[in-house]
């Protein structure tokens, strides 16, 4: 990508960059709350069953 790609069009992000590199790429004031910092694979499982009985019952 890096070769292909303009470097001004381009943003190699790394999450734990937090909001001011996304923001200043995408031309955006940074937000006043903090970067999210969620446990994904805590998250996902909360979710889980909500999403099974969705699935079961909605067919989605």
């Amino acid at each position: 990508m890096k070769a292909t790609i303009a470097a001004d069009r381009l943003l190699v992000y790394e999450i734990g960059d937090g909001w001011e590199p996304l923001c200043a790429f995408l031309g955006l004031p940074v937000p006043d709350e903090p970067f999210p910092q969620v446990n994904e694979r805590a998250a996902f499982h909360r979710k889980r069953p909500a999403r099974l009985w969705r699935v079961i019952v909605r067919g989605r």
